[in-house]
Formats: structure tokens, sequence, C-alpha cells
């Protein structure tokens, strides 16, 4: 009993402090919150988008030099048609237009050998031994062991950044290889 009244009082003292109108106090009245205060000009880049009517409206992918990307993927994408396949078609397609060299490991233990894509957007596509997760069985997993295809990989071509994403084990992989290179690393969820 002391223990949840001690959590409670604290609940309480925090949402006090990071309440934005103050302490929290009952009333029979309450007061209408107000919106927050909109920008009176917006970016160009904001403003190109809000007048056009262009779906289809990027910002300019030339601004930088090309960069070389290694995209460590886990599961593949490549094989099935999903939001997560199309996540990663779209990046592609922006990285392929903005002239960025992308070096891709993924993994795939349930398709064919010979089925296995080898290449998408104009990019290499390599697949690295893995197995298939047991509580969910749709999907391969990696720790890209023990053939090392990512070392491989960034030893040919050292990449300016290395970018994981993973619900699974190829993060670990990734984050090895990005503290033994001394490359930036980018982890996301799918």
């Amino acid at each position: 009993m002391k223990i949840q009244l001690t959590a409670l009082t604290s609940i309480l003292a925090l949402s006090t402090a990071f309440s934005p109108s103050g302490p929290i106090r009952p009333s029979p009245m309450t007061t209408p919150r107000t919106s927050l205060p909109q920008p009176t000009e917006l970016s160009p880049l904001f403003a190109a988008a809000a007048s056009s009517s262009d779906s289809d409206l990027v910002p300019p992918l030339r601004r930088h030099p090309p960069r070389n990307i290694a995209l460590l993927i886990e599961p593949t994408p490549f094989t099935h048609v999903s939001g997560y396949a199309n996540r990663f078609n779209e990046m592609l397609r922006y990285l392929s237009k903005a002239g960025d060299h992308v070096d891709i490991l993924t993994v795939d233990s349930k398709t064919p050998k010979e089925e296995l894509p080898t290449e998408a957007f104009g990019y290499e596509i390599q697949h690295t031994q893995g197995f298939v997760f047991p509580l969910y069985n749709h999907i391969s997993l990696t720790v890209d062991l023990p053939e090392m295809k990512g070392a491989k990989m960034m030893e040919k071509r050292r990449p300016d950044l290395i970018h994981v994403t993973s619900p699974g084990f190829m993060l670990f992989a990734g984050l090895f290889y990005a503290r033994v290179m001394r490359i930036p690393l980018l982890l996301s969820y799918h």
C-alpha cells in the first residue's frame, strides 16, 4: 500500500511538473485550451509542397555529393509484397535518383537460391546465410556468420554510412562492423 501511494504521488508530481498549463487542479469550470501558434511563413520547400497538387514533388536530391551506403536489411523485402517492401522500394528509388551508391545485404532462407533477386533499382543485392525464426516461420534472420558478407562488402567499398534495419539479429553484425570500421551507423526498425 505504501509503495502504491508513493508511486501515485510521484506520478502526480511528474505530471504537474511537465503539464503545459501548470499544476493540475480539479475544477468544475474548465478553460478551453488554445491551439499552438501557427508559423507565419512556411519554408520554401513546404510552401511549394502546400501550393502544388503534384504528388511526386520531392526535394532536390542532388544537393550533396553522392554517398556510399551499406544497407543491411533483415528480413528481406525483395521477395514479397508488403508495406515493408514498399518502404524499401521507395527509399531505393529516391537514393537512385540522388545518385547515391548502395550495397545491399539481406537474408532469405525460404526462397530457392535461383529465385532470389540479384538487383533492385540498379543496386546489387547480396544474400547471406540465415535461419527461419522458429516463433514466426515467415521470416529469415541472420547474424551474417560464417560468411561475413557484410564485412567483405564494406572492405570492397568503404561506405559513408551503415544503415541496418531489422527486428532481428543482423543489427549485432551492423553494430560490430560500424564499431570496428569506425563508420557512422543508422539503425531503424522496419
